[in-house]
């Protein structure tokens, strides 16, 4: 039996009932005995249901605690199926959120007011892709042909020779190269990449003969900002093969040795 009041106010009353029944053999019957037992015949009736509530109570804790299991482990399976289909739908899209950025090649030409992509001048090193069709979302780039044959997102290809190749630098003239390192929903094609955002990590710039090469992030963004005064002052390259040349070589290296980098992080 449970005691209902507590164990100090049960053991109170224990007392006092011992203390009645030596009164009652020194001196016989007392006063008042009469309401004491209805009130002690109460209690017992009350005592006997409060036990049948805890015996209720305890059953019912015990299916709820095996109930919380057994949603526990239905929770557990749906987010195992769920994350089969995300993985699966990724795989068969060719789509990823890589845990370390994913590196790629960028080329510019360079403005008095900055740095031109094929669409727009970039505000600075980094830039954040937006969908002309469907504005932003999570979901950027998108993969379901929604943006048409090409799609939305930042572009970066696996090597340089393409870029070169594919945009004529002889007739652009004035031309930046760099290193981004691609993050949060990145999308591979076979010579490159779509990204959701991508920030610059290494720059080649050049400007008539001078060449600017950097990896220094503050440089990268004031070269962003106003390019001429800090790629002026850099040392003269003779002519346009030198120039690109010198800056595959840097732009190369430099996701080279990140990528050595991050392997031996990883490993670590």
């Amino acid at each position: 039996m449970e005691p209902i009041l507590g164990t100090e106010r049960y053991e109170r009353l224990t007392e006092l009932r011992a203390a009645v029944r030596r009164y009652e053999e020194r001196y016989g019957k007392l006063e008042g005995m009469v309401d004491l037992t209805k009130a002690r015949s109460a209690m017992k009736s009350r005592q006997r249901r409060y036990d049948q509530l805890v015996e209720e109570f305890d059953r019912v804790r015990r299916q709820k605690e095996s109930m919380e299991s057994e949603i526990d482990r239905i929770e557990q399976w749906i987010e195992f199926c769920l994350e089969s289909i995300i993985e699966k739908a990724k795989e068969d899209h060719a789509e990823g959120w890589s845990p370390t950025a994913v590196l790629g090649y960028r080329l510019w030409a360079v403005g008095k007011d900055g740095l031109h992509g094929v669409k727009m001048r970039w505000p600075g090193p980094v830039l954040e892709a937006t969908c002309l069709s469907r504005g932003g979302d999570s979901e950027i780039p998108h993969t379901d042909g929604r943006c048409g044959r090409l799609g939305c997102g930042v572009y970066a290809s696996k090597t340089v020779e393409p870029l070169y190749r594919e945009f004529d630098v002889s007739r652009i003239g004035d031309v930046a190269l760099g290193l981004v390192a691609l993050t949060g929903k990145v999308v591979e094609h076979d010579d490159g990449y779509r990204g959701a955002v991508a920030t610059v990590v290494a720059l080649g710039a050049s400007l008539g003969d001078r060449l600017l090469l950097t990896s220094d992030s503050k440089c990268i963004e004031a070269v962003f900002e106003q390019p001429a005064p800090w790629i002026v002052k850099e040392r003269r390259v003779e002519t346009e093969t030198e120039r690109l040349l010198e800056m595959e070589a840097f732009v190369t290296s430099e996701a080279r040795r990140a990528g050595q980098w991050t392997l031996e992080t990883n490993s670590e």
